[in-house]
């Protein structure tokens, strides 16, 4: 990404307008990273990661320079899985909501012992 500056880029991407990227597969993915975890901790990834996960992935499709393939391996790369839920993952998942407000008010050991469901979120490094 060498001559571009991070921000320009972005605004590059909203724009639909091609940047230079280095041609080696190496440059290339790490480029991408750079450029998701950007957009991505721009947005409500706290409350909305799988949302967020679309926009971004839809944003850089639109732009047209990385596939889709490029796109999901480099979220894949960075999915870790918690059970410290989402607003967007409580919604989709009732039930979870519940348990969770009944452990946490009235009986704080209850389900522990069950397998709790665990929500896919994605934790990449932050760059300026």
């Amino acid at each position: 990404m060498g001559q571009y500056d991070l921000n320009e880029i972005i605004e590059k991407i909203k724009e639909k307008i091609p940047f230079e990227l280095k041609d080696n597969e190496r440059s290339r993915i790490w480029s991408l990273r750079v450029i998701i975890s950007k957009l991505y901790y721009a947005l409500e990834y706290e409350k909305d990661p799988q949302a967020t996960r679309q926009k971004v992935t839809q944003l850089l499709l639109y732009h047209g320079q990385f596939s889709k393939e490029e796109i999901d391996k480099t979220f894949q790369a960075s999915a870790k899985e918690t059970t410290k839920y989402s607003i967007e993952f409580l919604k989709q998942h009732p039930e979870v909501a519940q348990a969770e407000a009944r452990k946490s008010k009235e009986f704080p050991e209850e389900g522990e012992k069950e397998e709790k469901i665990k929500e896919i979120k994605y934790i990449f490094p932050h760059y300026c």
